[in-house]
């Protein structure tokens, strides 16, 4: 195994991860370690709103499971859709606006010049949305198939509904995400 053997002194240099200066010898009087950390800056203005929309997305479906669990054995029981079941759909979607909104905006502020997206993340968003179509179609047939399944109510197939729209955005995010970094 041939070995290239460094000369005096020892530069690394690594733009993207490290920086290093090293001093070879007995006496050892240097060591400078530079980290540059471009994280988040590394990242373009689409992917990071992508990311953005992933997580609003996936909180407010947390949100809503949390409060509309509970309200299945009244649903069970009385075969119907519980009273505040609405409010609760509509508070949802009121918060994921007014996050998206307010959240895309502090994004764009804190990123002042914004790219638009190249051809990779173009493709990548078309690609997602292909896969946020098979989401929904899915949903709609379970949808409608729940219907005929007895042991579910109507506040299992509005469950079925809104459960599915948001993971048809979930579906899109991650797909985006996944296909822009490829």
């Amino acid at each position: 195994m041939n070995r290239m053997q460094p000369s005096e002194p020892l530069g690394l240099t690594r733009p993207d991860h490290l920086s290093l200066n090293l001093t070879k010898g007995e006496n050892m009087k240097q060591e400078q370690i530079n980290h540059t950390h471009k994280g988040l800056s590394n990242i373009s203005f689409q992917q990071k709103s992508t990311g953005l929309s992933l997580v609003i997305t996936g909180s407010a479906l947390l949100y809503f499971l949390a409060n509309a669990w509970p309200m299945r054995p009244a649903a069970v029981t009385r075969d119907a859709i519980p009273a505040g079941y609405g409010g609760l759909v509509m508070t949802t979607l009121i918060l994921v606006v007014a996050a998206q909104i307010v959240l895309q905006t502090v994004l764009a502020i804190g990123q002042g010049n914004v790219a638009p997206a190249n051809v990779v993340e173009q493709a990548a968003a078309l690609k997602a949305i292909r896969n946020a179509y098979f989401v929904l179609t899915a949903t709609v047939l379970a949808a409608v198939g729940s219907v005929f399944v007895a042991a579910l109510t109507p506040f299992d197939t509005a469950n079925v509904i809104v459960v599915g729209l948001a993971l048809a955005e979930i579906v899109q995010s991650v797909s985006q995400l996944l296909y822009t970094r490829r």
